[in-house]
């Protein structure tokens, strides 16, 4: 990781100037795409450079000067909890080996595509193992099936690192980014949410209990709070509302949920697509993956992107109504999925009132009224 200052941002209106002290003139030194707490103390923030190149910069709590905060590049073959990382770097150099950095969450886990004598694999490496394989392996491989999640070609459980296949395609994002907006696209996922419901579950497979949303959410509320200097105080209110709808849900029988489900982990290869990323993959309500793509629909239009979302949402919302009878649920999954994203995107680049309508969304969703008129009711 070099050692240069970020590039100055662009001309305008920055939402980086939205955020709290220091951080706001740390912020103003940089193009910054994402910030995230540091688990050192702190905060840390992705700067986008384009071209896909990314670098870590991490801000102390005690920055001092708030008007000339200390920035210091974080460096991923430094990572004293992540050690497997340096590691698998150090031996794709000894193997002369190709190999690109695609994600690394600071002291907790990282991602690489790995190229060996024209072979592409990817290559993930954990601090802690969380039935990493057990969730990988609990979907079926059936050859020629229009949907597959990457085969596991390596799990070592003492360096906690997983081997996975490389799978060709275009993510969903992309090609609503690219101007894609084929309404079988809405027939597809919801095929493949039929093909998790499915998915036969063994008694002790991990699970994500009604609780364990509520959790996240309370996590990130106060996150949201010390993050802006003027936090929106209709997220309060909101998530009470969101809490009381899911403990007042009625106990159903779980299945398999992605539980990160949206358009950038879906890849589509002509007649197939592939799954990706089943880390976080776990036992829980039939409603709550459909919710989350319904809400990442409304995400992506919100953010631009020359989307039909509602066509595309429709079939995903009727099949999953009348194949799991959650019809009460869903707007309530919905909603939890909408004010998540409003919390998150508080730290994340955005288009000015990106906030305010995803809260707008969130309480369009719970009275089933808006734009979810008809897509929830």
């Amino acid at each position: 990781m070099n050692e240069r200052q970020p590039t100055p941002p662009e001309p305008g209106p920055s939402w980086t100037e939205e955020l709290t002290e220091p951080l706001r003139s740390a912020a103003r030194g940089g193009r910054w795409c994402r910030i995230e707490e540091h688990r050192a103390g702190g905060w840390i923030l992705l700067s986008d450079r384009g071209a896909g190149d990314v670098d870590w910069w991490h801000l102390p709590s005690d920055s001092g000067d708030a008007d000339a905060p200390p920035l210091a590049p974080l460096d991923p073959l430094e990572d004293a909890r992540l050690p497997e990382l340096a590691r698998t770097v150090s031996e794709a150099l000894r193997m002369s080996a190709s190999l690109e950095l695609l994600a690394w969450r600071v002291g907790s886990r990282a991602i690489f595509r790995l190229v060996e004598e024209g072979t592409t694999r990817m290559v993930k490496v954990y601090r802690k193992d969380r039935d990493i394989l057990r969730r990988w392996e609990i979907l079926p491989a059936e050859p020629g099936a229009p949907w597959r999640v990457p085969r596991v070609l390596a799990w070592d459980p003492r360096r906690k690192r997983l081997e996975i296949e490389f799978c060709p395609g275009t993510s969903l994002n992309a090609s609503w980014l690219a101007g894609d907006t084929d309404p079988r696209h809405g027939e597809r996922v919801a095929a493949l949410l039929g093909w998790l419901a499915a998915t036969d579950l063994p008694p002790d497979f991990p699970s994500h209990p009604v609780e364990e949303e509520i959790r996240v959410l309370s996590e990130r509320v106060p996150v949201f709070d010390r993050t802006l200097r003027s936090p929106s105080p209709r997220v309060g209110p909101l998530f009470d509302r969101v809490v009381e709808a899911l403990r007042g849900l009625p106990e159903v029988p779980p299945v398999l949920c992605h539980r990160d489900f949206h358009d950038k982990q879906i890849l589509i290869d002509g007649d197939r697509g592939t799954l990706i990323d089943m880390d976080l993959a776990a036992a829980g309500h039939p409603a709550l993956d459909v919710g989350n793509i319904l809400a990442h629909l409304r995400l992506r239009e919100l953010k631009g992107a020359e989307l039909r979302w509602q066509e595309v949402a429709s079939p995903i919302a009727v099949h999953a109504t009348r194949d799991r009878g959650i019809e009460d649920s869903l707007p309530i999954w919905t909603a939890s999925t909408l004010l998540r994203l409003a919390l998150i995107y508080a730290r994340r680049f955005r288009r000015p009132g990106l906030i305010e309508a995803l809260l707008d969304s969130t309480e369009a969703a719970l009275d089933r009224s808006g734009e979810w008129e008809g897509l929830l009711s």
